[in-house]
């Protein structure tokens, strides 16, 4: 799939902890339509759910459904099996995202799309735009967060590429660096940019 077709979709993404999603509630919050990679991939997690149990075992499974704190121990604990999960999963999320940006396209209206792993997986690393954010103080953040212990969280951390990494694939950057106020101000002021550059 082609997403550098994709004229007015600018895609986010970050670290684990980086802020991207808070990036993403703030362009909500500003009338903009806002597709969630991660969303979708969870639909698309209970709809493979038979699949999930064949590859990962019985203990992934709670009530019919998969349970993603589980499977995330398993996953991120080795890179095979993450590999495994994501050729899985993968192809049915990316058609689904591509599908609903065929459809924003036609609004011609600018949109953004949140993805956890733009800069790591080549199927999307192609949208024309693509934006990272920047954060600070990720482990105190995703413990808060997610209650993760400092070992789960690294072993995400270690899962993903470095800021360094992505700084050389993005094409706009956003740092939240401070507090969700002055983060909040920095958004308002990019889109503003865009509006006037679109």
């Amino acid at each position: 799939m082609d997403f550098s077709i994709f004229k007015y979709a600018y895609a986010i993404s970050g670290g684990i902890g980086s802020g991207k999603s808070s990036v993403c509630q703030i362009l909500s919050s500003l009338g903009y339509e806002v597709l969630d990679a991660d969303k979708i991939a969870h639909k698309v997690l209970d709809t493979q759910c038979k699949k999930i149990e064949e590859v990962f075992g019985k203990e992934v499974i709670e009530e019919g459904k998969v349970n993603r704190k589980e499977l995330g121990k398993i996953v991120f604990a080795s890179k095979e099996k993450l590999e495994r999960l994501q050729n899985l999963l993968n192809p049915h999320i990316y058609q689904s995202l591509f599908t609903q940006c065929q459809e924003l396209e036609k609004q011609e209206k600018i949109y953004f799309v949140e993805i956890a792993l733009l800069f790591e997986q080549r199927e999307v690393l192609n949208f024309r735009h693509k934006v990272l954010v920047i954060g600070k103080d990720i482990l105190q953040r995703v413990q808060k967060r997610d209650c993760l212990s400092e070992e789960e969280i690294n072993a995400r951390i270690q899962a993903q590429m470095s800021v360094d990494e992505r700084r050389k694939y993005a094409s706009e950057i956003i740092e939240n660096l401070s507090t969700l106020s002055e983060l909040k101000k920095s958004v308002q002021g990019w889109v503003e940019a865009l509006r006037k550059n679109s």
